[in-house]
């Protein structure tokens, strides 16, 4: 009982880990980029570091997208990553306020690419 007290009590610390929902605005019009619907399914790997798995909502149905891996600065409330693809790199940055994330993906030229606002659920 105490073991998993103790389990319960981490999970509930982690104010990441978890299943967020809400938006993924493309910024740069017309491109490949598309405003979607998003879910993220978050992990925590190590110590301030977390796995996303990405999915978009296409007719209701979740689609996966690719997944990312943040580092967490807790004396920002930032998650950071760099995502390298085949059209090149970016930056992804994420605010955490409460239960919320606000931030943005940026390419390597500096062009804001994404504006991305979800919730955790």
């Amino acid at each position: 009982m105490i073991a998993l007290a103790f389990f319960l009590a981490a999970a509930a610390a982690d104010p990441i880990s978890g299943t967020w929902e809400g938006t993924s605005l493309c910024q740069v019009k017309p491109s490949p980029c598309h405003d979607e619907h998003v879910i993220y399914r978050v992990t925590e790997t190590s110590v301030n570091q977390y796995h996303f798995d990405a999915y978009k909502l296409i007719d209701s149905k979740e689609v996966f997208m690719g997944a990312i891996d943040f580092i967490y600065d807790p004396a920002r409330s930032e998650l950071n990553a760099t995502i390298v693809g085949n059209r090149g790199s970016a930056t992804s940055r994420l605010a955490l306020t409460a239960r919320h994330l606000s931030g943005s993906m940026t390419l390597a030229d500096g062009t804001l690419y994404r504006l991305i606002e979800v919730d955790k659920r």
